[in-house]
C-alpha cells in the first residue's frame, strides 16, 4: 500500500487593525468593538471567530482566538438571521476558545455574536453568520421501470433546504452521467436514456446555502435482450456464435445442446461487451442448438436461440477402379469420424470433371458401383459427406474404361504425290497409335493425343500404294486397329507437244515419260473453242507419242494428258494446235446494179476457219482493195468502185497460223444514171416541162411519161445526148404525172430517178358561207370545176383582225364543209382554192357570220341589303352587238325590268326591291338578227334583323331572350347561345316567324353567355349583335386560411364551386381593428393566394367571394394568425461560475409570449424554459453543469403558432481539478486528485522534465480516472506536471500545475534472461541486453500478449492482430504496445517498464493496450 505524502501548509496572518497592542491604554475598547462589528463573514477580523458543524445538522461549533492580554470571559448570543429575536445565549470562562450550540434547525441561517470581556472593563465583539447543514433525505429508493430508465424517490428530511442536487454515476466506469438540480418540494425524478443492464449509483444531496447533506443508493437497469443471434461453423469441431445488442446485459449465459444426443454439450457465462464466442471440441457433422439469456443484477431475460451444424469430415482413401462387368467402375472410400446425414457420390467424366451421375447413399456405406459407362472414357469420383447444409468432399484419382477402335477411318492423298492425309472419327480415349506401311513394310509409327482426328504423312513416293492402321489408347488399354490403303498421286508427263504435219484431218502428240511412279497415261482431246470432248486416249507407261485421226480441217484442238496411278491421275498437262484448213469453193463476183459497187460470194469448205481474207484489184487501176471477214460470212460488197470497170477477186481461208486460197473471179461495174431530173407545170394548165443534168458515160436517152396512178406509159420520147429539157402539152389540168429517163453504158442499162409533176387545177365555182346550227361554226358550199385535183384549201379571215387567217383542207370530191371552233358572233372572209400536188388554182371569195355565244356562270347575289340584288356573268367567247337582261319576280310571276347593255358589260344591279322576296334573271347576247340566252338563276333579298334584344337571368341556370321586329318581319328566327369564355355552343333554337321571346335553360351558374337572334329568309339571315349576360355564380367552397410559416404571410385556399365565374374577390381584415388589411382580385382558375407584408403574430379575417359580371357570391369568413417573429442574433457569453449570458435583438411584430429554452442533450426529454418579459434582451443562465454541451433557443407564441430560433450550442468549460497530490518513486510518479464536478470525459496529464540542458520532449497522457501512474521516468529528476479536465464537450479546463521529483534508486544489476520477465502487475521489463547484438538497429519494441503456450516467435500475421481481434474475436495473440526504442537516448535507462492491460479500448480496432481476459494464462 502506497502512503500519501501530504504537504505542510503554513498560514501566516499579519497583525490586523483593531487588535489591542501590549502597553496601550484601556480607552480604545469601544472603538475596537465597533470595528469588529463591521467585519462580518465566515471568519472574524478581531477574534478570528469561526463556525463549523462537523457534519451535524442540528449543532454549530463556535471557535475563536484568545485576544492578546487574555480575556476575563465571553458572552455568546445566537438568533435567526434577520429576525432580531434572541434564540440562545451563553457565557464561557476566560480560557475557553470554543462553544457548541445544540438543538438548532437544520439548514437554517443564524447570526452569532461573541463578546470578549477585557481588562479595564473593555469589551470587544464580533458578529458572524452561519448556517446549519441540511438534513439528508429519508427512505431513498432507486427502482428500474425499464431497461433504459431508473426512478428515484425519497422523503424530505427535517428542516429547511434550498433544493436538491442529484448525481447519477455509472458504477462500472465510475463516470458521472447526470447532474440535476431540483426544487425543494420535489421528491421523485426519472432518469431516462440509460444503458440497459448496468449498475448505477445515485447520490441525492440536500442543499442549503453552501452546505449539503447526501444519501446514496445503488440499482441495476433491466437487461436488454441481445438480437441477431447467429450460430455458424468455424471448422468440423467448432461453432462460432455471434450476436448484437449485448451491451445491455452485465452477463450473458450461453448453453449449447447436441440435438443428436439431446444433451448439454457446453455452457458458459460471459461479461458485458462479448459479442461472439467459439465453441471448441465438438463432434463433426452434428446438429447443435444454442440458447442465450441476459442477466443484470437481479434481472434475467431470455434471449433468442439458433441452430447450426458443424462441418462434416471428408471421406478418406477414395478410389475408383474397374469392376468385373464391362464398362463399369467401382468407387470405394474409408468412413471418417463424426456424423453425417448421407453421402453424395458424383461420377465426373473427362479431364474437365463434368458431372455424369449423382448417387446418394447412407452415411454408413463405403462403396458404390457405376454401370453402363462410355468406353474409353476417363472418370473420377467425388464423394461428399453431407451434414445439414454443409458438405465435405474428397476426390479420387482417374480411372478408364476400355476403348473402342476409331470409326470412319479414311486415307486420302488430296491430290498430292508426296502426301497422304489420314482421318477418322473421334473415339473416347486418351489418344491414338498410328502405323503407315509401304508394300507391307512399316515406314512411319506415331502416337497422337486425344482430340486429334487426322494426321498428314509427308515425303512419300509418288504413285505408290500405302497401308494405314489406327488404334485407340485409353489409360492402360488399347483397342484393336482399323486398317485402310490408298495411293499417292502420280507425277504428270513432261514436254507434251501437238502438231498437224500439214494434214487437214490428223494431229500427232508426243511427250517425255515421268521419272517414276505411274501405271500408264490417259488423255482427252478437246475442241478448244467449243470445249467439247472429241475422244479419250489411254496408253501404257512405255508410250511417248500417239496420232489422232479423223479430225475436222482448220479446227483448233487441245490435248490434256495425265499419268495414272491406282485411282488417281496426276495433274493434267495440255498442248494445242490447228488442223490444216481447206480452200473455199464457188467464188463469184456480181454486179449490185450500183454504178460503184460489186458483190462477192463464196462457199465455205469442210472444216473450220478463223476468218476469210478478200483481195480485189483492177487491171486499169493501180489501187487494190483488201479486207477480212468473219468465219460465218459468205458474201461481201465492195463500194466506191469506178463505174463501168472490170475487177478481179481472190478469197483466202485463215485457220490459226495456217491459210489456203481459192481461184480468181471477175465482173464489171454499172454506168451512172442521169441526175437532177425535174418536172414543172407549163404556162397553161394542160402543159408540163421536163429537165435533167448529164453525168458519166452513155449513149442516147429515152424519156417515158406515165399517169402516176396507173403506171401506164402514155408518151415515149427519144432525145440525143446533150439535150437537157423537153415540153409535154395537151395534158389534163390538176393531174399527177411520172417521168423516167433511161441511160446505157456497155452491157448494162440504167434508169434515172423517177420524177413526179402536176398540172395546175381549175378554181371552184358558186362559193357561199352561212351560220351553222352551233354558235361557233359556218357552213361553206361550192361547185366543182373541170379536170382533176387533190383537194381544196379553205381560208377564213376574221373581220377587223390582224391575225393570220385560219386554213382548212377538204377532199377532192367535197362540195361543202362546216368550219367549227370559230369565234361566236363574228363575221369572216372566206377564200377557197383547188389544190393539185403543190399547186393551187386561182381563189374564190365570200363572207359569213357566226351565231353569238350565250353568257355563262350567271349569278344573282345579295350584297347584304334587303332591297338590292347584283347580277354577274362571265363574258362569253366571241363578239356581240349588245346584251338584253331581264328580271322576273317569282312571287308575282311577272317580269319586272329589262335592261339593254353594251357588249362589254359583265354585271348590273337591281334596286328598290321587296325585302325577303325571291327573284329570277336571264341574260341574252345579240349579234345582228342572231341571239343566244343564258339559263335562269334565282336569289333572295335579305330579311330585316330583329331589334331591341334583351337578356335577363331569372335563376342561376336560365336566361330569358326577348326581341322586336321591323316591317313584315321574317320567315323565321334562330336563337344561338354560346359560352363566352370557351365559345362552346349551348343552344341553337329554330322558331317561327311570329316568335318574339325564348328561355334558355340548364345553364351553368356564374357563367357569361353570348346570345344572338337571327331573322331568316330563304338562304339568308340577318342577326342582332351578340349580347352577353351572366348567370348568378355560386360561392367558393371549403375556404381555408393557413399560416405557411413565414411571419408576414397568410395563405388562403378554396375549392372551385360548380359552374363558372369571372374571378374571385379576396378581402383581408385586421381582426383587432376591423379595418381592411389587403384586397386581391384573382382569375377564375385561381384556387389559392398568399398575402405578404402582414404584421407578424396578428389575427386576420378573410372574405372570399365568387364574381361573375355584376353578381357577387361570398363564402363565410375565416380567420387565422400569422406566425410570430423570432429574435435575431442569438448569442451566448460565458460569465464564469458555470453561468452563461444569453443575448438577442428585439423581437419585431406582435406575440403573446416569448420563452427561452435550455436543452440538455444528456436529458433531452426535460428541457428548461423561462418566460421572457416583453422587450427583454438578455438572460443569465446559472448552475450549468461544467463540461457539458447545452443548446439554447428562443421561441415566441402567437395564437396557435409558435416560432423558434435555430438551437445555439452553449458549451460549458469544465472545472479544474483540485487537491492534486504526487507520490514519487525512483522511476515513476503516482498522481491522484479530486475529481471535477460535471461531465468529465477524461483528464489530460502533461509531464515535462525540468533540466538545464536543451528542452526535453513533453509526454501527454489522457487518463479516464482521477489517478495516473507516470512510468519510465528518470530517477532523482524534477518534473512539471500539468493536469487539466477534459469535458464531455471536448473543452479543457485551466491546467493545475504541480512540481514533483522522482526518488533516488540504486540501479539494478543488468538482466540477461532469454525471456521477458513479467511482474505480478503485468508489467514487461525491457533491457538493452535482450537484443544486445541488434540494439543499435532497433527502432521500435513491440509487446506481444498471447495465450498460446507453444508460440515461439510472433508471425507477421500476429503483428497485424489487435486487442479487438483477441478480446472480441478468435485470435490468441496480438500486438499490445508499440513504443520507440528508449535506449537511443544519451542518458538512456538501464531497463524500460511497460505495463500490459492498462487501457480502456472500447470497440477500437486500432493497436490498443486493452484489458486482459479473465481466467486466462498469458505469456
Amino acid at each position: 500500500m502506497r502512503s500519501l505524502l501530504l504537504p505542510l501548509l503554513v498560514l501566516c496572518v499579519p497583525r490586523l487593525p483593531g487588535t489591542l497592542a501590549q502597553g496601550e491604554g484601556c480607552n480604545h475598547t469601544a472603538q475596537a468593538g465597533l470595528e469588529g462589528q463591521d467585519a462580518r463573514g465566515e471568519r472574524g477580523t478581531l477574534l478570528n471567530v469561526s463556525v463549523s458543524d462537523h457534519d451535524r445538522s442540528d449543532s454549530l461549533l463556535l471557535s475563536w482566538d484568545e485576544p492578546e492580554g487574555g480575556a476575563r470571559g465571553y458572552f455568546l448570543a445566537l438568533s435567526p438571521l434577520g429576525s432580531g429575536m434572541l434564540l440562545q445565549n451563553a457565557s464561557a470562562g476566560p480560557n475557553t476558545t470554543s462553544f457548541w450550540f445544540h438543538g438548532l434547525t437544520p439548514g437554517t441561517h443564524y447570526e452569532i455574536e461573541v463578546t470578549a470581556m477585557l481588562a479595564c472593563r473593555d469589551t470587544t465583539s464580533q458578529t458572524i453568520t452561519a448556517q446549519t447543514s441540511p438534513s439528508a433525505v429519508l427512505n431513498l429508493t432507486l427502482s428500474s421501470s425499464s431497461s433504459s430508465s431508473l426512478r428515484a424517490a425519497w422523503a424530505h428530511g427535517h428542516g429547511h433546504r434550498d433544493g436538491y442536487s442529484l448525481a447519477l454515476w455509472h458504477s462500472h466506469s465510475q463516470s458521472l452521467l447526470r447532474n440535476v438540480s431540483l426544487l425543494p418540494s420535489t421528491s421523485t425524478f426519472l432518469f431516462e436514456g440509460l444503458q440497459a443492464g448496468s449498475e448505477y449509483a445515485l447520490k441525492v444531496s440536500t442543499l442549503a446555502g453552501t452546505r449539503q447533506a447526501s444519501t446514496s443508493a445503488h440499482q441495476w437497469t433491466a437487461p436488454s435482450i441481445p438480437t441477431q443471434l447467429r450460430l455458424s461453423p468455424a471448422s468440423s469441431t467448432s461453432l462460432v456464435a455471434s450476436w448484437a445488442g449485448a451491451a445491455g446485459a452485465a452477463w450473458l449465459h450461453l448453453e449449447l445442446h447436441n440435438l443428436l444426443t439431446q444433451k448439454v454439450s457446453m455452457s458458459l457465462s460471459a461479461r458485458r461487451g462479448l459479442s461472439s464466442y467459439t465453441f471448441q471440441h465438438l463432434h463433426p457433422g452434428t446438429h447443435y442448438w444454442l440458447g442465450l439469456s441476459a442477466t443484470a443484477g437481479p434481472y434475467t431475460a431470455l434471449g433468442p436461440n439458433a441452430t447450426a451444424w458443424t462441418y462434416p469430415l471428408s471421406p478418406d482413401n477414395v478410389t475408383l477402379s474397374s469392376a468385373e462387368e464391362q464398362n463399369s467402375l467401382e468407387a470405394r472410400w474409408s468412413v471418417p469420424g463424426g456424423h453425417r446425414d448421407f453421402y453424395l457420390v458424383t461420377l465426373q467424366e473427362g479431364q474437365d470433371s463434368a458431372p455424369s451421375r449423382n448417387i446418394s447413399v447412407g452415411g454408413d456405406n463405403d462403396h458404390v458401383t457405376f454401370h453402363g459407362l462410355s468406353p474409353g472414357q476417363q472418370y473420377s469420383v467425388q464423394v461428399v459427406a453431407v451434414a445439414g447444409p454443409y458438405r465435405a468432399s474428397a476426390q479420387s484419382s482417374a480411372a478408364w474404361t476400355e476403348p473402342r477402335a476409331p470409326s470412319a477411318v479414311s486415307l486420302s492423298s488430296q491430290g498430292s504425290p508426296h502426301r497422304l492425309l489420314a482421318s477418322w472419327e473421334e473415339a473416347s480415349g486418351e489418344g491414338y497409335l498410328l502405323l503407315l506401311s509401304l508394300a507391307e513394310h512399316p515406314v512411319h509409327n506415331s502416337s497422337l493425343p486425344r482430340g486429334a482426328t487426322s494426321f498428314t504423312y509427308e515425303g512419300l513416293h509418288p504413285g505408290s500404294l500405302y497401308s494405314f492402321e489406327v488404334s485407340t489408347v485409353a489409360g492402360p488399354y488399347t483397342s484393336s486397329p482399323q486398317c485402310i490403303s490408298n495411293w499417292t498421286y502420280p507425277l504428270p508427263p513432261e514436254q507434251l507437244t501437238l502438231s498437224n504435219g500439214g494434214h487437214s484431218t490428223s494431229l500427232q502428240a508426243s511427250w517425255r515419260a515421268a521419272s517414276s511412279g505411274s501405271t500408264g497415261y490417259t488423255g482427252t482431246l478437246w475442241e478448244t473453242k467449243s470445249q467439247e470432248q472429241v475422244r479419250n486416249v489411254t496408253v501404257g507407261s512405255d508410250w511417248t507419242n500417239v496420232t489422232l485421226e479423223n479430225l475436222v480441217p482448220g479446227r483448233q484442238y487441245t490435248l490434256e494428258m495425265a499419268a495414272v496411278a491406282g485411282p488417281y491421275r496426276s495433274p493434267v498437262r495440255s498442248a494445242t494446235d490447228w488442223t490444216y484448213p481447206l480452200a473455199p469453193s464457188g467464188v463469184t463476183l456480181t454486179n449490185t446494179r450500183r454504178p460503184m459497187g460489186l458483190s462477192a460470194f463464196w462457199d465455205k469448205a469442210a472444216g473450220d476457219v478463223d476468218q476469210f481474207h478478200l483481195q480485189l484489184y483492177s487491171k486499169s487501176h493501180a489501187a487494190q482493195r483488201n479486207t477480212s471477214v468473219g468465219p460465218n460470212t459468205h458474201n461481201f460488197t465492195f463500194l466506191g468502185l469506178s463505174p463501168g470497170t472490170q475487177y478481179f477477186l481472190k478469197v483466202t481461208v485463215l485457220a490459226g497460223p495456217y491459210r489456203s486460197s481459192s481461184h480468181f473471179a471477175t465482173e464489171w461495174t454499172y454506168p451512172l444514171s442521169l441526175a437532177n431530173v425535174s418536172v414543172q407545170p407549163g404556162r397553161e394548165p394542160q402543159e408540163l416541162r421536163v429537165s435533167w443534168v448529164e453525168s458519166g458515160g452513155g449513149r442516147d436517152h429515152l424519156v417515158q411519161l406515165s399517169v402516176a396512178e396507173s403506171l401506164s406509159i402514155i408518151r415515149n420520147v427519144s432525145v440525143p445526148r446533150g439535150v437537157t429539157q423537153l415540153a409535154l402539152q395537151g395534158l389534163v389540168p390538176g393531174s399527177r404525172y411520172r417521168v423516167e429517163i433511161i441511160s446505157q453504158a456497155g452491157p448494162h442499162r440504167i434508169s434515172s430517178q423517177t420524177a413526179i409533176g402536176y398540172t395546175v387545177p381549175l378554181a371552184p365555182r358558186a362559193l357561199s358561207a352561212s351560220p351553222a346550227s352551233t354558235a361557233r361554226a359556218l357552213a361553206v358550199h361550192w361547185e366543182a370545176a373541170a379536170g382533176h385535183r387533190d383537194g381544196y384549201l379553205l381560208s377564213l379571215l376574221q373581220e377587223g383582225s390582224s391575225a393570220w387567217p385560219r386554213n382548212l383542207e377538204a377532199g377532192k370530191d367535197s362540195t361543202n364543209v362546216t368550219v367549227a371552233q370559230l369565234e361566236p358572233g363574228t363575221c369572216y372572209l372566206v377564200r377557197m382554192w383547188a389544190v393539185a400536188g403543190p399547186y393551187r388554182s386561182l381563189p374564190e371569195n365570200t363572207t359569213g357570220c357566226t351565231v353569238p355565244a350565250a353568257p355563262t356562270n350567271l349569278s344573282l347575289t345579295n350584297p347584304g341589303s334587303s332591297s338590292e340584288l347584283y347580277t354577274f356573268w362571265n363574258e362569253p367567247p366571241g363578239r356581240r352587238d349588245h346584251y338584253h337582261v331581264t328580271l322576273y319576280s317569282l312571287s308575282t310571276q311577272s317580269r319586272i325590268q329589262v335592261q339593254t347593255l353594251s357588249p362589254d358589260a359583265l354585271n348590273t344591279s337591281w334596286t328598290q326591291l321587296e325585302a325577303g322576296s325571291k327573284f329570277a334573271v336571264q341574260v341574252t347576247a345579240v349579234k345582228g338578227s342572231l341571239e343566244a340566252s343564258s339559263i335562269n338563276v334565282t336569289q333572295w333579298t335579305y330579311p330585316l334583323a330583329p331589334v331591341n334584344l334583351t337578356l335577363s337571368s331569372p335563376s342561376a341556370s336560365a336566361l330569358v331572350v326577348a326581341w322586336a321586329v321591323l316591317g313584315r318581319g321574317a320567315e323565321g328566327f334562330v336563337v344561338d347561345a354560346h359560352e363566352t369564355a370557351s365559345g362552346t355552343p349551348v343552344g341553337h333554337t329554330l322558331l317561327g316567324g311570329h316568335a318574339r321571346s325564348h328561355i334558355l335553360r340548364k345553364l351553368s351558374p356564374g357563367t357569361r353567355y353570348s346570345v344572338a337572334v337571327r331573322a331568316t329568309a330563304g338562304p339568308f339571315h340577318a342577326s342582332t349583335p351578340n349580347l352577353t349576360h351572366c348567370t348568378s355564380p355560386l360561392p367558393p367552397a371549403a375556404v381555408r386560411l393557413l399560416s405557411p410559416g413565414h411571419p408576414d404571410r397568410l395563405s388562403v385556399a378554396w375549392g372551385a364551386p360548380a359552374g363558372g365565374r369571372d374571378g374571385y374577390s379576396l378581402t383581408l381584415y385586421r381582426a383587432a381593428l376591423g379595418t381592411v388589411a389587403a384586397t386581391a382580385s384573382l382569375g377564375s382558375d385561381s384556387h389559392n393566394f398568399t398575402f405578404t407584408g402582414l404584421a407578424p403574430g396578428s389575427k386576420y379575417l378573410l372574405e372570399v367571394a365568387s364574381v361573375a359580371g355584376s353578381f357577387r357570391a361570398p363564402a363565410g369568413n375565416v380567420s387565422n394568425w400569422t406566425s410570430p417573429s423570432v429574435p435575431q442574433n442569438l448569442s451566448a457569453v460565458a460569465e464564469g461560475n458555470s453561468s452563461m449570458l444569453i443575448s438577442w435583438d428585439s423581437v419585431p411584430g406582435q406575440q403573446d409570449e416569448c420563452q427561452l429554452w435550455l436543452r440538455d442533450p444528456r436529458n433531452s426529454s426535460l428541457p428548461w424554459r423561462h418566460s421572457l418579459a416583453r422587450g427583454q434582451g438578455q438572460h443569465l443562465l446559472q448552475g450549468l453543469i461544467p463540461g457539458r454541451n447545452y443548446s439554447v433557443s428562443l421561441s415566441c407564441v402567437a395564437g396557435p403558432y409558435w416560432s423558434s430560433t435555430k438551437p445555439l450550442a452553449v458549451p460549458v468549460e469544465p472545472d479544474p481539478v483540485k487537491d492534486v497530490q504526487c507520490l514519487p518513486e525512483s522511476r515513476s510518479l503516482y498522481l491522484n486528485w479530486t475529481s471535477s464536478p460535471g461531465d468529465v470525459e477524461a483528464y489530460e496529464v502533461v509531464t515535462e522534465r525540468l533540466s538545464e540542458g536543451p528542452p526535453i520532449s513533453r509526454l501527454t497522457m489522457i487518463i479516464p480516472s482521477s489517478e495516473a501512474s507516470l512510468e519510465g521516468l528518470e530517477p532523482n529528476s524534477s518534473y512539471q506536471i500539468l493536469v487539466s479536465t477534459v469535458g464531455m464537450n471536448t473543452l479543457r479546463s485551466q491546467a493545475v500545475a504541480l512540481l514533483c521529483s522522482t526518488a533516488v534508486e540504486p540501479l539494478p544489476p543488468p538482466l540477461r534472461a532469454e525471456v521477458f520477465p513479467v511482474e505480478a502487475s503485468s508489467t514487461v521489463i525491457i533491457s538493452p541486453e535482450l537484443f544486445s547484438e541488434e540494439n543499435g538497429q532497433i527502432e521500435y519494441y513491440g509487446v506481444i500478449a498471447t495465450t498460446n503456450d507453444s508460440l515461439l516467435r510472433p508471425t507477421q500475421e500476429i503483428m497485424s492482430s489487435t486487442w479487438y481481434d483477441h478480446y472480441y474475436g478468435t485470435e490468441d495473440s496480438y500486438l499490445a504496445v508499440l513504443l520507440p526504442n528508449p535506449f537511443h537516448q544519451r542518458s538512456s535507462p538501464n531497463t524500460w517498464r511497460v505495463p500490459v492491460g492498462t487501457e480502456e479500448c472500447g470497440h477500437s480496432r486500432a493497436t490498443c493496450n486493452g484489458k486482459l481476459k479473465a481466467n486466462e494464462q498469458y505469456r
